[in-house]
């Protein structure tokens, strides 16, 4: 039985020996913005930063990508401008597989007492959302709120005097290593020679 352990310990110790060790993760995707593009509400635009997502993380590792400027053209926030309209950054990454997903929010116009104007965007659940991709990986992205186009009296229009909308990207946990085609084989081939050196202590001992 002591050699048996002695070894499947020695299979297994190879077999961890012979894991390749995880290394920085690469995402590549793009993004898309969806907004309130007309009347009533506060009409806004996206002028795009980043054309597409490209970075590499290490586990808890955060990188911080510029994605797009939001902004309205109107000079001023009017009653119908102070209704709530929806907003979605939708996310779709290819690398390292085919995953995605959409953090949704609200923009609208606020005035204080025809003093200040300004258009103001609110991310659901903070801003936060994580994506599943692999075998139990775990990207999470991070939006924040923002104000746009502040003014006294009336708004400043234009891309000028947007907002920069920004996003956190962490990679929170790793997806599962998959041992390879080598490392399954040396397993195999140590539990075997375990087995049989089994099998020979068993009819050593029966005929003994």
């Amino acid at each position: 039985m002591r050699q048996f352990l002695t070894i499947a310990a020695a299979a297994a110790t190879l077999a961890v020996a012979a894991a390749p060790a995880q290394a920085a993760i690469l995402f590549t995707g793009d993004h898309s913005v969806t907004v309130n593009q007309a009347e009533p509400g506060l009409v806004v635009r996206t002028q795009e930063i980043a054309s597409t997502l490209n970075f590499s993380l290490d586990l808890n590792q955060t990188t911080t990508v510029d994605l797009f400027k939001l902004y309205t053209l109107e000079t001023s926030v009017n009653p119908d401008d102070l209704s709530q309209k929806a907003i979605s950054v939708g996310f779709t990454f290819t690398v390292p597989e085919v995953f995605g997903g959409a953090v949704g929010g609200t923009t609208v116009g606020q005035y204080f007492f025809g003093i200040f104007d300004k258009g103001v965007v609110t991310w659901n659940n903070g801003g936060t959302h994580t994506f599943d991709f692999g075998n139990g990986g775990k990207l999470m992205v991070d939006l924040d709120n923002a104000d746009f186009n502040g003014g006294f009296v009336d708004l400043n229009p234009g891309k000028a005097h947007g907002a920069k909308i920004k996003a956190d990207f962490t990679l929170t946990q790793l997806p599962s290593a998959v041992p390879e085609p080598a490392t399954w084989a040396m397993m195999i081939t140590g539990f075997g020679l375990a087995g049989t050196a089994l099998r020979r202590r068993r009819a050593t001992a029966v005929f003994a």
